[in-house]
């Protein structure tokens, strides 16, 4: 899908599961960019009555549905994540929907704003072709052990359910080739910040060239 070109700077935001992306795409809202997260639209296109939710009951029956209506999200990762082709199925889904609403809404934000910036934080930017219609494109990159721990502990979940999410997703390697610009997540959270600060600078001096 084909976006209409914008005065203002679109920077896609990605990396794998518990690299640091959201810690990253927080810094940015901070130091005054527009942020727009995928995750967050996705999870509305799922409520009882939303966009995707009956293609979603449709497409994979009522065991995804609990008492109250809604979308048991726990389940449905479980089955996807055990299956390429009902992931590829769930993608089809939302993900057109997913990214016409976020560019909708930075049209909204930022069309009288020629030096503004829009950071999409995108876990699948590159699987989905989102990244194609970026200005540039950001990885946040971290090792696998770390990831893997972050995940364990903010999710709850065993070991072998994280790895199933990661195999799911583009590698790091290969996330690292399409990106523009790299922030390395092994140090500390301010390490990270410190660095998010500096590219930030860059871009302001980006926009304010061209």
């Amino acid at each position: 899908m084909t976006q209409p070109e914008s005065a203002f700077l679109k920077i896609g935001l990605t990396g794998g599961i518990g690299s640091g992306k959201s810690t990253a795409a927080r810094r940015f809202s901070a130091l005054g960019a527009r942020v727009y997260h995928a995750d967050e639209i996705s999870r509305r296109a799922l409520d009882p009555g939303a966009i995707c939710y009956d293609r979603v009951v449709s497409a994979f029956g009522p065991e995804v549905v609990q008492p109250d209506g809604t979308i048991n999200r726990r389940r449905l990762g479980e089955i996807v994540f055990a299956d390429e082709e009902k992931r590829l199925t769930l993608n089809e889904i939302i993900h057109p929907y997913v990214i016409q609403e976020l560019f909708s809404r930075a049209e909204r934000d930022l069309k009288d704003d020629p030096q503004g910036i829009a950071v999409f934080e995108v876990p699948l930017l590159f699987e989905s072709g989102m990244s194609e219609q970026m200005d540039l494109n950001i990885v946040v990159s971290c090792d696998d052990e770390i990831r893997i721990r972050r995940v364990m502990e903010r999710d709850l979940l065993t070991r072998e359910h994280v790895l199933s999410r990661m195999r799911a997703q583009m590698t790091e390697e290969e996330k690292k080739l399409h990106a523009d610009y790299i922030l390395e997540n092994n140090d500390t959270e301010q390490a990270l910040i410190g660095q998010v600060d500096a590219l930030y600078a860059e871009l302001k001096v980006r926009g304010l060239r061209d």
